[in-house]
């Protein structure tokens, strides 16, 4: 088993650095991009600067999961997801992550993708594209690394594959979709 801690959104270097000595993973989510303000209202801006410290737990190689907690308190969509680590604004637009706990853009999708592997112990098998591994795959609508950070939560699927299968196709790849078995 892997063991992962969830909603630790305002870690300590302390409880990062146990969390290290445990062999820990951390599973995040963006519950402050629609939190956001009221955290910053209890606990202030000096805290909410570093809530979550992500760039600090990548600095100390701990595995980090990435996901939306959906459906009852966030979008299932993982671009918002995406687009709220690496700019650190609330809904509001709000903005609270300290610039240097704000990750790269490979660093947040390698969250999502490697990351998430490792959580659920398929990392010899998801979260990269390399040979031997499933082909879970996904074109985008637009390019993911050179489009305007706030607009990355807009982008969507444009064509989807599971373990090398199709499983969903729309704009240009449509046609595609007749394929699919039903």
């Amino acid at each position: 088993l892997r063991w992962s801690i969830a909603h630790l959104n305002d870690a300590s270097p302390a409880t990062l650095h146990r969390m290290q000595a445990l062999g820990l993973g951390w599973l995040l989510q963006n519950a402050f991009y629609f939190r956001g303000e009221a955290f910053i209202g209890q606990r202030g801006f000096d805290v909410a600067r570093f809530a979550p410290p992500i760039v600090s737990a990548l600095r100390m190689q701990l595995p980090i999961g990435g996901g939306t907690d959906a459906h009852r308190v966030m979008s299932h969509n993982p671009f918002v997801s995406l687009q709220w680590m690496q700019d650190g604004k609330t809904i509001g637009g709000v903005p609270m992550r300290a610039p240097e706990e704000l990750p790269t853009r490979q660093a947040a999708l390698r969250i999502f993708t490697a990351g998430s592997a490792w959580i659920t112990h398929d990392d010899r098998q998801r979260g990269s594209l390399k040979p031997g591994f499933l082909a879970d795959l996904a074109v985008l609508s637009k390019d993911y690394f050179t489009m305007p950070i706030d607009e990355i939560g807009s982008l969507r699927s444009v064509l989807t594959m599971v373990g090398g299968r199709m499983v969903y196709a729309e704009g240009p790849y449509a046609a595609l979709e007749e394929k699919l078995p039903k």
